[in-house]
């Protein structure tokens, strides 16, 4: 009701020292919206119909009114409208109008009012993608959105799926989607997290209708499920669609991965004589055939660097594996169908992979085929009669047979001349996602610290540390600074970084030094001994907790450190060793006094990935919790 209070107010403002414009939509007062729609909201769509309608497999005509209310700064980017274009794709109409609190219009927008720019992603050499868009900078809030576009594509391959809520912060009053089908082409639909919301769907004679309304805006919870799952989603795809003028058609994964390897991969493979002579010598020493693909995925990294070539039909199909050879570079597809080649020219099978790449794990989807995925990575099946290999070929710093999470644990596409087959990328488990820490620390009867720390992490945890290697010096040693941002004062005098990649281990030795890294009382020294690896930041706390808790990767670390008391001191009492087990992990710590002038502090934590149920997120909050105290326990030293 505070809310729906002070939008009154504002309504009140603006009725006071605006005079009426003659255009004004009534409609689109603020002060008629309900408190239920702006609680925890940022923007609220007041209503949205979109129009799709499929005269043919190669023309799709998708029309779109959308009326967002805009509340404070945060809702800017869920009121901005554009849209992508190409040669395939045709913008008949847009346009946009601005009103403010009271429903009179402030501005209009036509379609030579919208700025049109290049879809550049920063890698592509050359592209024919673009979009058009416009810039609303509001002076006052709320202000609202009219929004209408009509527009027509050749391509049926890909249909706009129905997703009303398209971020946390957004409450929907009304949204419909309508799919008209004249021509009665078959289609296929599927559902996904519609239990829990009042979702109407009509389906009639391969036409599909779903309409909502009255939903309050979701609140972002820590470490819960990916947004995707936590809101309605409709899919469509054709049983016979068109693709940049390729016309294909297929109702599983199977008859979809032939449509691809023969539409768009196969033939694309060949390679001249002299670079499979050259391969062949490469790989003349070679034992076996992982030897071989080693020495292949590493050549093609020296040879090749990612860059993007995306016109046409270039856009889906990979660039002729000869003139990635040639130019030395090519985007995922085309970087991966040239590693395919040389392999294959090897008689080693490999194939080409279709997947989401994101570091939040997603999913194609496993019984909906249809066009799906951002990204190719490369799988070789059963190689010496071991695991899957997987190979990132854009990558010229991962080391072979490591995807790491940006493709890791996920369900993908393999494309294989007798059609797609569904595979799951390898899972990293906590125990190969390690970080072990050593360090000698010397503390000084000034209360500062020197300290050498050495760091060996595997699996993921090499992941995610060893591109420091690539950085400057200063970069190098500003990301150690924010790393141990905790430890006041911190400078680092020298460091040493080695990356294994034919083990996948990275190496750091790191020496530092703080000024008052212990506190003073008095005669004595307060020490925290977990110097190099604390759990610091809290976890939130909720009355009502809505989704459940998901830890998406899990990891085990261990640290030993060896701390020297400054002379003339000694230690008070040492703190009991601390053991915490929960199903989400364990925890230790302990604290020894090898001699006189010596400590040794000892800690492990294994995290356990997972997806446990709401209910269980206040006892992993407060295991967390516990850690984070336990990490920070002080010892205090004393003067003789």
């Amino acid at each position: 009701m505070l809310k729906k209070l002070q939008l009154i107010l504002v309504a009140f403002f603006l009725c006071t020292f605006s005079g009426i414009n003659s255009q004004e939509d009534f409609s689109l007062q603020v002060i008629l919206l309900d408190s239920i729609l702006t609680d925890n909201a940022n923007a609220i769509v007041r209503s949205e119909d979109v129009v799709i309608e499929i005269n043919s497999i190669n023309s799709v005509v998708v029309k779109t009114k959308r009326i967002v209310t805009v509340l404070n700064k945060y809702g800017n980017r869920l009121a901005d409208s554009y849209e992508p274009y190409d040669p395939e794709t045709k913008i008949k109409r847009a346009r946009a109008t601005v009103f403010n609190a009271l429903g009179q219009e402030i501005k209009k927008f036509k379609r030579k009012d919208f700025s049109d720019r290049s879809m550049y992603d920063g890698f592509s050499l050359i592209g024919d993608n673009r979009f058009i868009y416009f810039e609303h900078t509001p002076v006052e809030y709320p202000y609202t959105l009219v929004y209408e576009s009509e527009v027509e594509t050749k391509n049926s391959a890909f249909i706009e799926p129905w997703f009303p809520i398209t971020d946390y912060g957004l409450s929907i009053e009304n949204t419909s989607y309508t799919i008209i089908n004249p021509k009665k082409i078959p289609l296929r639909t599927k559902e996904k997290a519609f239990e829990g919301y009042s979702v109407e769907i009509k389906k009639v004679n391969q036409e599909v209708s779903y309409t909502l309304s009255r939903v309050p805006a979701l609140k972002k919870e820590y470490q819960s499920p990916s947004f995707s799952e936590l809101v309605p989603t409709g899919k469509i795809t054709l049983g016979s669609f068109s693709l940049v003028n390729v016309e294909g058609a297929a109702d599983d994964w199977e008859t979809m991965g032939k449509w691809q390897y023969q539409n768009l991969v196969s033939g694309r493979d060949e390679l001249p004589e002299e670079v499979i002579k050259k391969i062949s010598d490469l790989v003349s020493d070679a034992t076996s055939k992982k030897e071989k693909a080693k020495l292949i995925y590493e050549y093609v990294q020296n040879k090749t660097r990612y860059i993007s070539v995306q016109l046409g039909i270039g856009g889906w199909m990979p660039m002729k594996a000869e003139d990635v050879d040639r130019l030395g570079y090519g985007d995922c597809k085309a970087l991966t169908n040239y590693t395919k080649a040389l392999l294959e020219s090897q008689d080693i099978k490999a194939y080409y992979t279709i997947v989401y790449g994101d570091s939040k794990k997603r999913d194609i989807d496993n019984d909906f085929a249809s066009m799906q995925g951002n990204h190719v990575i490369l799988n070789i099946p059963d190689v010496d009669n071991e695991e899957d290999i997987w190979l990132e070929c854009t990558s010229q710093t991962a080391p072979f047979n490591f995807i790491g999470d940006f493709t890791d644990d996920r369900d993908v596409l393999v494309i294989t001349p007798d059609g797609g087959k569904i595979k799951r990328t390898k899972k990293y488990k906590p125990e190969e996602n390690t970080l072990d820490t050593k360090a000698t620390i010397y503390l000084q009867e000034d209360a500062s610290m020197v300290g050498e720390v050495t760091s060996t992490s595997k699996g993921l945890q090499y992941d995610w540390r060893y591109l420091t290697k690539l950085k400057s010096v200063k970069d190098q040693k500003l990301y150690y600074k924010e790393y141990w941002d905790y430890i006041n004062n911190l400078n680092v005098m020298s460091l040493e970084l080695s990356d294994n990649k034919d083990d996948v281990i990275y190496n750091e030795t790191v020496k530092v030094n703080a000024t008052n890294y212990a506190t003073k009382a008095g005669s004595r020294l307060l020490i925290i001994p977990n110097v190099f690896n604390r759990v610091n930041s809290k976890k939130p706390k909720y009355k009502d907790r809505k989704t459940a808790l998901v830890i998406s990767r899990g990891y085990v670390d261990t640290d030993e450190y060896i701390i020297k008391v400054p002379v003339g001191y000694i230690v008070n009492k040492l703190p009991q060793e601390k053991v915490f087990e929960t199903i989400f992990g364990t925890y230790s710590c302990s604290i020894e006094q090898v001699d006189q002038s010596t400590l040794k502090y000892v800690r492990k934590l294994r995290i356990n990935d997972g997806r446990y149920p709401k209910e269980k997120y206040e006892e992993y909050r407060q295991f967390m919790s516990k850690i984070q105290k336990a990490d920070k326990t002080k010892i205090v030293l004393k003067q003789q």
